[in-house]
């Protein structure tokens, strides 16, 4: 069976709007406020030119191979196997687990009205049995919707999709008109309008949830194999749906600071708290006597969140997809049903989506890691952009990115930055996962007899644990979580940027040469049946 061209431009966009405004949105205006004071507007814009630019290195390689599990596949192509799975594995963790978030976001909410579903324990929400049999049953309705077919998830989504820009832009237009001025944007008793400087600023990207909060931009290129016109749809569908969210994060967040009742900020922007804060939108509608707004924030806490899930979990499926496809893990789990879908890595992702809701308790707390799992999934792009370049410079290219050395290295680079900003702490956990995906690799191919023969082809692949363990040094050097502050702010700009540029050059230097490459390429093709599809 193959998958199906079934879904339109209108489909593409609604699908990354879909997961992008997701439960980031109900929660990430409180946590930058929290972390960066009022200059978390800046956190707001600097994601979005960054974002933007990353954006740009997807338009290219989604319309060049508008394929099934898109991200999964190109360093498959441009430095080989062991490459591939790494970086594929990378890129399924964080979707997998975003169904959960999504899951756990709604509940959360929900616990507010059903103290049962959750325990509280130092703020952080954990899942009782009921939440735990409400959370099953919230993510067997996600597999039904993915499970009718490609076209009923997108014709649903778009509904989801709707509402949720009807919402936050009612929110937002309540904020404003409940706001006093905007007295809270330089607020000297509460720290002024930067009261923690860059480094709040900074690491507001991704502690914040900011950076997350973009995620669902990249979806149209998981959905590239059933797209009409894939090689126009995709570019419109990802930097359309930056720049929209964009603008609704923004005015989310500038309403959402100038709303704030002074009181609630008399121990600073730091100790940001007032009544049901547990759900902060809902809450401060409730706190500024709005209450049919926050009863909208409370349905909308089930919705957006859902909404995203069924963009997710689809998309997560795609990727395990792919890894199957490139033969790292059993090929039954690439088995397309008479729908396009493919079911048995559907059901294999609810699985371990549900085994996610254990080590990950509460929203905030599975936020930092995926930021970093996201991020590095974001800089792999570009890096295979440029080998791409080199390795088959005669494939037709939809969408050919000017300036594509300098974009691309700018787009590295600026994810690397967010990386070091996550701190040590995460970019530890990274590289552990990292490692237990190596030791998966390594399992597999001793299973199968093929260990000996695989070593040889590991070198293309020698950069990733440079550029991973590089960036754990760095981090622990660094000012931000975990961090023992020896590199200074300023410098760390300059270091990074070093840094950068020798990983990319040892990167281009261990890519595949261009027949590997191609026979790599030309085997996925073949694998989802590309030249039959309509």
């Amino acid at each position: 069976m193959q998958f199906k061209r079934q879904i339109g431009a209108g489909g593409v966009m609604f699908a990354s709007i879909g997961a992008m405004v997701g439960s980031g949105w109900l929660f990430s205006s409180h946590y930058a406020a929290q972390l960066a004071g009022p200059a978390s507007i800046i956190t707001w814009l600097i994601a979005t030119v960054i974002i933007i630019i990353i954006a740009l290195t997807f338009a290219e390689l989604g319309t060049l191979f508008p394929i099934a599990g898109g991200i999964a596949n190109y360093p498959f192509f441009t430095h080989g196997k062991l490459a591939g799975f790494l970086l594929g594995w990378i890129s399924w963790l964080s979707f997998l687990v975003l169904t959960p978030i999504e899951v756990q976001a709604t509940i959360q909410y929900m616990s507010n009205f059903y103290p049962a579903l959750t325990r509280v324990e130092d703020k952080v929400y954990h899942l009782t049995g009921i939440g735990y049999v409400t959370a099953t049953i919230l993510m067997l309705a996600l597999v039904y919707v993915n499970s009718r077919g490609v076209k009923f998830m997108s014709d649903t989504n778009k509904f989801f999709s709707i509402w949720k820009i009807i919402i936050p832009a009612l929110a937002i237009l309540i904020f404003f008109l409940a706001s006093t001025g905007t007295n809270n944007l330089n607020l000297e008793s509460a720290g002024g309008f930067a009261p923690f400087g860059w480094h709040g600023i900074l690491s507001a990207l991704a502690l914040a949830g900011v950076v997350f909060s973009f995620n669902g931009f990249q979806i149209g290129i998981m959905m590239a194999a059933e797209t009409k016109d894939p090689q126009k749809n995709i570019p419109k569908a990802i930097i359309g749906s930056v720049l929209l969210g964009a603008l609704l994060y923004i005015l989310l967040q500038i309403s959402f600071l100038v709303a704030i009742p002074e009181s609630s900020l008399a121990n600073g922007w730091g100790a940001l708290t007032f009544s049901g804060d547990a759900g902060p939108l809902a809450g401060l509608a409730l706190v500024l006597g709005f209450g049919w707004i926050a009863w909208l924030l409370y349905v909308d806490a089930v919705v957006s969140p859902l909404g995203a899930g069924i963009v997710y979990a689809a998309s997560s499926t795609r990727v395990l997809y792919a890894l199957s496809a490139n033969g790292y893990i059993p090929e039954q789990i690439k088995k397309i049903d008479k729908r396009g879908i493919p079911s048995v890595s559907l059901w294999v992702n609810f699985f371990f989506g549900m085994l996610a809701f254990l080590p990950f308790p509460g929203w905030q707390s599975m936020v930092s890691f995926l930021s970093s799992t996201m991020i590095t999934g974001y800089a792999i792009v570009p890096v295979c952009l440029v080998a791409l370049r080199h390795q088959q410079p005669k494939l037709d290219r939809p969408f050919r990115l000017p300036s594509y050395k300098i974009i691309s290295f700018i787009a590295f680079y600026f994810c690397n930055l967010m990386l070091y900003w996550s701190g040590w702490y995460i970019m530890s956990k990274l590289f552990i996962a990292v490692l237990v995906g190596f030791l998966i690799y390594v399992s597999r191919l001793i299973y199968r007899k093929e260990l000996i023969e695989n070593i040889s082809t590991w070198k293309n692949a020698v950069w990733i644990f440079f550029y991973l363990l590089g960036l754990c040094i760095l981090t622990r050097y660094g000012e931000f979580d975990g961090g023992n502050g020896k590199i200074s702010m300023g410098y760390d700009f300059l270091i990074i940027a070093i840094f950068s540029l020798v990983t990319m050059y040892i990167a281009q230097k261990s890519m595949l040469s261009n027949k590997q490459a191609e026979d790599n390429i030309k085997m996925i093709l073949n694998e989802h049946n590309q030249s039959n599809q309509t």
